[in-house]
């Protein structure tokens, strides 16, 4: 498999977990499971692994889990843009905004816990969720897209 496809699968699989993250976070958001890890960001009642059988828990930490595996494949599709991809600056560009914006996302996160689900850094640790998601799933079409061919040389018909 070239490097080129194995960028696509990982970009992809960012986007859609991403997306996965809203959808979750909705869920707790319903569900008023925000709360149900306390305050031990980004432990949950003081673990690594709660108990799942209180309620509500399993809901809280199954969007921290699934945060953490858009975490880390928005971090692999950055490393990967920047060794695989270095001359192609829409990809750099665009892997670059998307972790700016989850490393934002992550710290917001974290606010949101410290200040018991304040609605206003609820709706911002949303729209940030929500930016996210969306330069992730451009940057997986952009993965998609064929390769910018180069620019003619200077008195070259094109």
């Amino acid at each position: 498999m070239n490097r080129r496809r194995i960028f696509q699968i990982v970009a992809i699989a960012a986007a859609l977990m991403a997306y996965l993250t809203i959808i979750v976070g909705g869920d707790v958001r319903s569900t008023n499971a925000g709360m149900k890890c306390g305050e031990s960001w980004p432990l949950c009642n003081g673990d690594v692994i709660p108990d799942l059988s209180q309620p509500g828990v399993a809901t809280e930490f199954a969007h921290r889990v699934v945060a953490f595996t858009t975490s880390l494949l928005i971090l692999v599709t950055l490393i990967l843009a920047f060794l695989w991809f270095r001359k192609d600056w829409r990809v750099r560009s665009l892997s670059v905004t998307t972790f700016a914006l989850l490393f934002s996302q992550v710290l917001l996160g974290a606010v949101t816990v410290q200040t018991n689900l304040d609605p206003g850094v609820v709706t911002a640790h949303l729209a940030l969720g929500t930016a996210t998601f969306a330069t992730a799933l451009v940057l997986a079409v952009v993965a998609l897209m064929p390769p910018s061919s180069k620019p003619a040389a200077e008195g070259t018909p094109t």
